[in-house]
């Protein structure tokens, strides 16, 4: 069997069910087939991602598991992540969510992509020659919300499955986050002004690895003076002023957000 036709029948054979060919193909070109494997949920593959062209040379076909009814959320994924093979000729990095600034599916929350091993091993994750070489592999994509690829970015992918108590849990596309609080660990550090214990925070900027906020209220004397600061966790400075949660959950590093009351409503100031 030569190289090239390695992917495809890799997944028409994949996860021991019938390959259901489905109409539509994305771009024209890549053609999707739906499994319904015995012991999982139904997935959707491509078949024909790994002919787009990369800079690496790697090869990549998609698959994405969801539940009954949902199959064309996988189509609109599949479409968004063959684009991106296509236009910035790499395939999707292991780990690492690609996150848009609004919801991609019409009626949920989700707003990111993860590419990911499957549940299924190297099995069906590897495609190998006849003689055993790797020549690509099959990703799995996750579609997450703002909160979840947040949690993901400060946690990883396994910490997430933790958190929403089964790979399962995240198949339904309708479904509310899986992590209530957003993306950053509850135990980051928080610095802040001893002001906090009367005035709400008016500016708070996410570094990367710590939070600051102040109130607005500090002088530069009083800024100078080290007893007039704390450090307290991201889960403590979020039960005292639950209205920053919202920028906690999606916060990315160099962004500062003005709070001007307790609504939760905030203005974006980049670095």
């Amino acid at each position: 069997m030569p190289d090239l036709d390695a992917f495809p029948h890799h997944v028409f054979d994949a996860l021991g069910a019938e390959p259901i060919v489905l109409q539509d193909r994305i771009g024209g070109t890549v053609m999707v087939v739906e499994k319904h494997p015995e012991n999982g949920p139904i997935t959707l593959i491509t078949a024909g991602a790994s002919r787009i062209p990369t800079d690496s040379g790697e090869r990549v076909e998609l698959a994405v598991e969801v539940i009954d009814g949902q199959q064309g959320a996988a189509l609109v994924a599949m479409r968004i992540v063959c684009d991106d093979i296509a236009n910035n000729r790499r395939v999707p990095p292991v780990g690492s969510p690609w996150r848009n600034s609004e919801p991609f599916l019409n009626g949920t929350e989700i707003s990111a992509i993860l590419a990911t091993g499957s549940r299924w091993g190297a099995a069906f994750d590897d495609v190998r020659s006849e003689v055993g070489e790797v020549l690509g592999h099959v990703r799995t994509l996750r579609l997450l919300t703002d909160a979840e690829a947040g949690h993901i970015a400060a946690n990883g992918w396994d910490s997430l499955q933790g958190a929403a108590g089964s790979l399962d849990a995240l198949l339904d596309v309708r479904r509310a986050s899986t992590v209530a609080a957003g993306g950053l660990p509850e135990t980051m550090p928080v610095f802040l002004s001893t002001l906090h214990a009367e005035h709400p925070p008016r500016w708070v900027t996410f570094t990367g690895g710590e939070v600051h906020s102040v109130t607005g209220l500090e002088s530069e004397e009083y800024m100078a003076e080290s007893s007039n600061h704390e450090v307290i966790s991201v889960g403590t400075f979020s039960a005292r002023f639950p209205f920053v949660c919202g920028f906690l959950r999606g916060a990315r590093p160099g962004q500062t957000a003005l709070f001007t009351d307790g609504s939760g409503e905030f203005v974006l100031e980049e670095d």
